[in-house]
């Protein structure tokens, strides 16, 4: 009986390891390292609006990371990328509107509002470049959405780098373990079934 055990026991473990294993092979690490000293423009992902429309703490944090980026010259445009998904309030609107408060004038926004998904925020965004003939970008999300973001950024075929907004500070530690690997499990499982 404890031999059994012992067998599933490892065959488990190999089975982790070697799906691990092929996560990582699939989905690199984010590319962090700026190969220029300006971009021609941030894509900054979506998230949830407020159903005031008042962007969430982690949509505040992406477009504050933007703004910063746009202020120190990093970046000569920023693309508010989101459709309303999570309710009838379109998120790329809420990210301009925040933006501006932040001190970015309107000219230096472009909108993109047909995104429903991190896969759609590349795509569209990328199509959005190709238009106001914008060559390469800063991709601009949450931590935990960074890989996940990073591969579709990839198979746009654009120049890139990423770059990590700061968590919120009403977001503990647990809850961005949990965002790390829901986002990471959720990749992996459209990886199988063939989405994207």
């Amino acid at each position: 009986m404890k031999n059994t055990a012992d067998k599933i026991g490892w065959m488990a473990a190999g089975f982790l390891l070697a799906n691990i294993s092929l996560f990582c092979v699939m989905f690199r690490a984010p590319k962090k390292r700026w190969d220029q000293e300006q971009y021609d423009c941030a894509v900054v992902c979506g998230c949830r609006v407020n159903d005031d429309g008042t962007p969430s703490d982690t949509l505040k944090s992406r477009v504050e990371k933007a703004a910063e980026l746009w202020k120190a010259k990093k970046v000569r445009y920023l693309i508010m990328s989101g459709a309303a998904v999570s309710n009838s309030q379109v998120e790329a609107k809420a990210m301009e509107q925040y933006a501006r408060r932040l001190g970015v004038p309107k000219e230096y926004i472009l909108k993109e509002e047909q995104a429903v998904s991190t896969y759609h925020n590349l795509l569209h965004s990328c199509k959005m470049m190709k238009e106001h003939d914008l060559k390469d970008c800063v991709v601009v999300t949450s931590g935990w959405h960074l890989r996940k973001a990073d591969h579709y950024a990839r198979r746009q075929g654009v120049p890139y780098v990423t770059a990590a907004a700061r968590s919120p500070k009403s977001q503990k530690i647990y809850r961005i373990i949990w965002l790390h690997v829901k986002t990471n499990v959720h990749m992996y499982l459209n990886m199988w079934r063939g989405y994207y």
